[in-house]
């Protein structure tokens, strides 16, 4: 079976090429490294959003590719084929951050029953939780049914509920309404479902009007509006706006609409990569809008709470996601390198909200 990797333009990401790789029995490690086969990974908007903030954030320094090329990351399977004297075990599985390529090298470290984090040089200034690999199995809370849910929903659903967390933790900001833009996105409509458990405050969904009809269809936002409607809100009330879409000319219109009743702007995607022009976001009135970093939350509650409780309180909120969520989205396999370059293709002209994909390598 051939061997290859998906790589785009750093700058340009429509331009695609599919690169061969060294089958994996010629593949030479050196010590302490170990060869896992990447069985499947899930390709959402999330990794388009990779690929948009690949230089500001470092997403392209995970997995180097030459020159001009990068290699978006997703969150996958892999089945460990070479183990050398690295302390892995070949045949077990683990979940975690992967190229969309057949295979990853890795320089395992703090190896345990729970996993291992990539030690690789590289890698090392980047940030941790993108570094650790699941040991998959029932011990650490796996389960085989849900393997394609973890890959296409759990990294999403995290940051999800870690916003959620963080809202809260800052008493909503003296927010009434939360609104969130690119509602129909998977870590939107995450945070929205907890959000809406709890019905503490008003939650909106700006929307495009392609997507309107889905959003209202999921009953978990109070209202849905498409961005030309977007004056329509009431802005005698305190909002808090988190931003999925990155469209400087939505957080504009928007600031100028709610001015000092925009007590808080949360930036956390980027998922209409075009739409970046716009007036500068520190000169708009109301709140200054400020990115978001998950890992930043999850460790100040690791270190208030305890790994262990905080764990504990996600994966409740997980299984509670889970029953909730085939009734909104269906999840659609897909196999080879052929399938793979056009389901990525698919994703970044914008695939249908009621569509996730998987990809067999």
């Amino acid at each position: 079976m051939s061997s290859y990797s998906l790589e785009v333009i750093r700058d340009d990401l429509a331009r695609t090429r599919i690169v061969d790789l060294p089958a994996i029995p010629a593949v030479t490690l050196q010590p302490g490294e170990a060869l896992i086969q990447v069985d499947r990974f899930a390709l959402t908007a999330n990794n388009i959003t990779y690929g948009v903030a690949g230089d500001m954030i470092g997403y392209w320094q995970f997995f180097p590719a030459e020159g001009e090329w990068g290699r978006i990351p997703v969150w996958g399977i892999g089945t460990v084929m070479t183990a050398g004297d690295s302390g892995l075990n070949e045949g077990d599985e683990y979940y975690g951050y992967y190229p969309m390529s057949s295979y990853l090298v890795v320089k395992p470290e703090h190896v345990t029953a729970r996993g291992f984090t990539d030690g690789a040089d590289h890698r090392a200034p980047l940030p941790p939780t993108y570094n650790q690999y699941s040991l998959m199995n029932s011990a650490n809370g796996f389960k085989r049914d849900q393997n394609n849910h973890r890959m296409v929903y759990y990294p999403l659903f995290v940051t999800g509920f870690v916003l959620d967390d963080y809202i809260e933790d800052n008493d909503y900001f003296g927010a009434e309404d939360v609104i969130l833009s690119s509602a129909s996105s998977k870590t939107s409509f995450s945070l929205a479902h907890l959000l809406h458990l709890r019905r503490d405050r008003k939650v909106i969904g700006l929307t495009s009007p392609g997507n309107k009809a889905f959003v209202e269809s999921m009953g978990i936002y109070d209202r849905v509006v498409t961005y030309d409607e977007l004056e329509t809100l009431d802005n005698s009330r305190k909002a808090a706006f988190v931003d999925m879409a990155g469209n400087r000319q939505v957080l504009e219109k928007l600031h100028h609409h709610y001015e000092d009743m925009m007590v808080a702007s949360i930036g956390v995607g980027i998922t209409h990569r075009d739409a970046r022009g716009g007036a500068d976001p520190a000169a708009l009135p109301g709140a200054q809008p400020a990115m978001f970093f998950a890992p930043s939350q999850i460790q100040k509650r690791n270190k208030e709470w305890g790994a262990e409780k905080f764990a504990t309180a996600m994966n409740e909120a997980w299984d509670g996601f889970l029953t909730v969520v085939d009734n909104w989205v269906t999840i659609q396999p897909r196999t080879g390198r052929d399938e793979m370059l056009a389901t990525y293709r698919q994703v970044l002209d914008g695939a249908p909200p009621n569509e996730s994909y998987v990809i067999s390598v």
